[in-house]
């Protein structure tokens, strides 16, 4: 009985590890959650304020005044800026999944913000998803390299295709609103 045990722990043991990572590894039901694809030459600046750029990002769509691609990033290279310099009336970005009716979910997002530029280093992001909206206060930033932190909102789907937005109104002269590593995962 001694070598079964031998031979039979390890196994247990990688089938219990396996197991858990394949939880921690789930699947994000968005495309492009970390905004990399197409990118932009943000050397150029990339505003994405018309209605022919609404679409330019991978995956997501822009309304109000856009997004603009960021150098800052909680996750790969760039993440956006809702808080679109461009005009004063707010920026936003959406995405619509595939969603089951009755089932949970998480949405995990980095929210950042920097003094640059005169900004206040505080900012407030909206996020509406399946009927509910919420509010998010950004890191406070104390200097003008970027501040992220990570923030979570649990929702059920109503529906099978579900529409998940991020928005800014606020002044865009006086307040950054970035937005990185969006990630929807089933509970």
């Amino acid at each position: 009985m001694t070598i079964w045990k031998k031979l039979t722990a390890p196994l247990l043991a990688a089938t219990v590890l396996l197991g858990c990572a394949a939880n921690a590894f789930a699947a994000n039901l968005l495309v492009n959650g970390s905004f990399e694809q197409p990118g932009c030459s943000i050397a150029a600046g990339c505003v994405l304020d018309t209605p022919a750029e609404a679409n330019f990002i991978t995956g997501w769509t822009t309304f109000l005044s856009g997004v603009e691609y960021v150098r800052s990033a909680s996750d790969g290279l760039v993440g956006v800026d809702l808080a679109n310099y461009v005009y004063g009336n707010g920026g936003g970005i959406q995405q619509n999944f595939a969603t089951a009716v009755g089932a949970k979910y998480r949405v995990t997002f980095s929210l950042g913000n920097s003094q640059y530029a005169n900004r206040t280093g505080e900012g407030v992001v909206q996020l509406k998803v399946a009927g509910q909206t919420a509010s998010f206060d950004t890191p406070s930033a104390k200097g003008v390299g970027a501040t992220w932190a990570t923030y979570t909102y649990d929702f059920t789907a109503v529906t099978a295709q579900t529409t998940l937005a991020f928005s800014n109104e606020q002044n865009p002269y006086a307040h950054f609103a970035f937005l990185d590593n969006v990630i929807v995962e089933r509970l």
